[in-house]
């Protein structure tokens, strides 16, 4: 059984007793600074769901890097350990709207778990519309057993592929397209060379009363050949044009993946993100806006 990449947070899925729900919430500067999402779950949450700790699933990295893609074997134990089975249909969401939960299904989807889905505007979206949430303890689970996975040949690109991409006169041939979802003030100080910038922030619509959501198909085409331009839009669509989605640390590279896989385009993650390649004294590094 297929289901859908992006859910409203209305769904029947969400009702289904099968159903996994991932609580998936990461704040990157709480706002106020007293803000935790682990104790947020606790408080209130879509019925059933478990949370799902990005810090803890994270591979750690010698160099400290944080979020980075999880082996296979800790990923099979966190996914047991959160009752999940290789068939399970797995639901996830964050507090935000549309922020840390695309990394989790990007992670899902990278080790070939297909049934995933993404609550779009998440949590806040269901408050607003009125959905049944859960109060109290979260309610108790059965760990499996979940089978160690293979990653998907070409998800993660790694820093030598980067290097070759950066050394490029330029984007603008068949080759990759390097996008950089971080805000533009962050990729005007310093990105990959031939990169381009497709900053989250306004990729996703804000809502009035505060949560981010996906962009329907046809606005999306529309955004993206105005900030990309025609040609790139065309070649991603049609024309096999491969992308790798980078970021600050590997978290809003996952909403320009999930965004393009609204559109059926499946393109790559650079893991260790801008944060990595800028850490290494080796990279060359440009400045301004995109090429």
């Amino acid at each position: 059984m297929t289901v859908p990449l992006v859910i409203p947070p209305t769904s029947a899925y969400l009702s289904d007793p099968s159903a996994v729900v991932l609580d998936a919430s990461w704040l990157y500067e709480p706002d106020p600074p007293t803000r935790d999402a682990l104790k947020e779950f606790n408080e209130r949450r879509f019925p059933r769901a478990r949370f799902w700790s990005l810090d803890d699933v994270s591979e750690p990295h010698p160099d400290g890097y944080a979020l980075m893609f999880p082996s296979p074997e800790r990923f099979a134990k966190f996914a047991g350990d959160h009752g999940i089975e290789k068939d399970s249909h797995v639901i996830v969401y964050d507090s935000e709207g549309v922020f840390s939960a695309p990394r989790t299904i990007f992670t899902f989807k990278a080790y070939g778990h297909e049934k995933v889905s993404l609550v779009d505007g998440g949590l806040p979206r269901a408050v607003k519309e009125g959905v049944q949430l859960e109060t109290g303890p979260p309610a108790a689970f059965q760990k499996t057993s979940y089978p160690l996975p293979t990653k998907k040949e070409g998800s993660i690109v790694e820093y030598p592929e980067v290097v070759k991409l950066a050394a490029r006169a330029n984007s603008s041939s068949t080759a990759d397209l390097v996008l950089d979802a971080r805000p533009v003030s962050a990729y005007e100080e310093g990105h990959i060379p031939t990169s381009l910038s497709l900053g989250f922030p306004t990729l996703l619509l804000q809502d009035p009363s505060g949560f981010s959501y996906l962009r329907d198909p046809e606005d999306l085409k529309a955004y993206l050949a105005k900030e990309l331009g025609k040609d790139n839009v065309e070649g991603i669509l049609h024309g096999g044009r491969m992308v790798v989605n980078t970021c600050g640390g590997g978290l809003s590279a996952a909403i320009l993946w999930l965004s393009l896989q609204t559109l059926g385009v499946d393109s790559r993650l650079y893991d260790e993100a801008w944060g990595g390649y800028s850490a290494r004294p080796e990279s060359v590094k440009a400045t301004g806006r995109s090429e």
